[in-house]
């Protein structure tokens, strides 16, 4: 891969600067039929507390939001720039208490421990530091019984332009799925779902009652 072919998907990684805020837009267009597989499967409640790890422009945090009644839905993303994009999309939402946008990354996730009923991931397991102790970090703070979605971008065949790296994805669903086993989730399935050309294949599963 070219160094700048390299430096491009690093951007998609942790957006930086004036490309970082551009990327920013990119993805809240083009990752809509991904984000929306994600919440479906995350199956949410009224009153859930639900927490999004890698919430880029914040879209999907503001969709989350809005299928909830009386819960609250929080952002992890370690993009500074990011951040300030996706406080400025949910700035309502964030005034009236149904939103929070925090600045961090999967690996020590600022929240207590069983803090939240749900948790997602869109596009973005590849890039964690440390799959299986970054799934630990992220049960800890699910409550006993809360459901984990990842949502990976992947494609059925070999695609001539694959600047997604879709083509990868299927072997990165497989990575998630043993990863989450490891970590102690118990119930996982896997879910295909067409995203036009695409797939947005989801690895969900259920915290156990007690420690990993």
């Amino acid at each position: 891969m070219s160094a700048q072919g390299s430096a491009g998907l690093h951007q998609f990684g942790r957006p930086r600067g004036r490309v970082g805020w551009l990327v920013g837009h990119l993805m809240a267009l083009k990752n809509d039929a991904m984000n929306r597989a994600a919440l479906d499967h995350l199956d949410l409640q009224a009153g859930d507390r639900v927490l999004e790890i890698g919430y880029g422009p914040g879209r999907t945090l503001k969709q989350a939001a809005r299928r909830l009644e009386r819960g609250l839905a929080a952002g992890l993303d370690h993009s500074e720039v990011m951040a300030r994009q996706a406080a400025r999309r949910c700035r309502r939402l964030i005034r009236q208490g149904r939103v929070e946008v925090k600045c961090g990354g999967v690996s020590e996730i600022p929240y207590a421990d069983e803090s939240f009923d749900k948790a997602y991931a869109v596009n973005c397991f590849q890039f964690w530091p440390s799959p299986v102790n970054d799934l630990r970090e992220v049960r800890r703070v699910l409550r006993p019984g809360g459901r984990l979605v990842l949502t990976i971008r992947a494609a059925e065949r070999p695609l001539r332009f694959d600047l997604a790296r879709a083509s990868g994805g299927l072997s990165r669903v497989e990575r998630a799925r043993q990863a989450m086993a490891a970590a102690g989730f118990e119930d996982i399935a896997v879910h295909r779902r067409k995203a036009g050309r695409l797939l947005a294949v989801s690895v969900v599963g259920r915290r156990s009652g007690g420690d990993a």
